[in-house]
């Protein structure tokens, strides 16, 4: 049999004088019981009144496990861009300069070195003859797109119609028209970049680290625990709290190890959905991690500890109080799924007043 107190004995547990009692309580389906401990005021007759415990209704409901951590909104990692031709820099670009395909990077010995779109760079030199590859095709498919039409199509295989495109390109750039294209020619990026930063010098020999870049698209980074990697999985969708209290929504586009101050980081790469109102600066990402659906919860300040472990909630009904033994399940945003014998949608529980 459960143990009741009315209201009068909720009333007395928030005067001052107190004293240990044993509240019983019936387990499902065994002989047994289980007990926990309460302080409990005693009657004081001299003692005011207060007021009844703040209570709640169990509800019915979907638990998400999300979590929150700080970013920074820019326009993604910095990518250095390493020059491969020999000579002298005669010319760099300035940071914020942003660059389309076809347009000129920095100049070596007076010469151009333009940024082309792909994802396989020059490795190799290219000229008539030279065997078909993945990297002749992403030279052909620039040409095309820089209005070179002669070449037809995108093949991957250099031959006369190639190299009459190449020197013709080769011209507009004031260089010697050989058909020719050494790796150091072109940059090869994914897409428009703009310079972030530089290193070089004019004057300076031109191979080796010159510049860094980033791409024009707006990009969240965070770094995330080995605890957090868990809730970024690519293309799961997050919530990006920006500066002034707006959201907006985001895809997670990659997540890898970077170096960061000497020490590996699990960095996720974040792309908006809809960046164009977006600024640069510090940024929260919620992640939403596991879901638990159709669940009984509560309020965390329900759960009452019981002595010999596990949990209770104190219910009310008809003017009277009665606990209720409750199983534990997920706890999320202040709530905690719970579950149990004779624990119903809709029920009056106490909480923390």
């Amino acid at each position: 049999m459960t143990e009741q107190a009315g209201p009068s004995a909720a009333r007395r547990r928030r005067r001052k004088r107190a004293v240990w009692i044993a509240v019983v309580l019936a387990v499902a389906g065994t002989a047994g019981v289980v007990t926990f401990t309460r302080l409990v005021p005693t009657q004081a007759s001299s003692a005011p009144q207060t007021p009844p415990p703040a209570t709640t209704r169990v509800e019915r409901t979907t638990l998400v496990d999300r979590i929150k951590v700080d970013g920074d909104l820019g326009t993604g990692t910095p990518a250095q861009v390493t020059g491969r031709r020999p000579g002298t820099i005669t010319r760099l670009p300035t940071p914020g300069e942003q660059l389309e395909r076809g347009k000129v990077l920095y100049e070596v010995n007076a010469v151009g070195v333009p940024v082309f779109f792909g994802g396989t760079p020059l490795y190799r030199e290219m000229k008539d003859g030279v065997p078909d590859g993945d990297d002749v095709k992403v030279l052909q498919e620039n040409l095309l797109a820089l209005g070179y039409a002669e070449l037809g199509a995108a093949s991957g295989k250099f031959g006369p119609r190639t190299a009459s495109a190449v020197k013709r390109w080769q011209k507009s750039l004031k260089a010697e028209p050989t058909g020719v294209v050494q790796p150091g020619d072109v940059v090869v990026v994914a897409g428009p970049v703009r310079v972030y930063s530089v290193t070089a010098q004019p004057g300076a020999p031109a191979e080796g680290p010159l510049l860094t870049v980033t791409g024009l698209d707006r990009q969240v980074t965070v770094e995330l625990t080995d605890a957090q990697r868990r809730l970024a999985q690519v293309n799961a969708k997050v919530t990006v709290y920006l500066p002034g209290g707006k959201t907006t929504p985001g895809t997670v586009r990659e997540v890898t190890v970077k170096t960061v101050e000497d020490k590996p980081k699990q960095v996720a790469a974040i792309a908006l959905d809809d960046p164009a109102s977006t600024e640069p600066g510090r940024v929260t990402v919620e992640f939403d991690g596991e879901k638990r659906e159709n669940v009984l919860a509560v309020p965390v300040q329900a759960l009452l500890a019981l002595r010999e472990g596990g949990y209770a909630v104190e219910v009310v009904e008809g003017g009277k109080s009665r606990y209720l033994a409750v199983q534990t399940g997920m706890f999320a945003g202040g709530m905690v799924e719970i579950s149990g014998q004779g624990l119903t949608e809709g029920m009056t529980v106490v909480t923390t007043s």
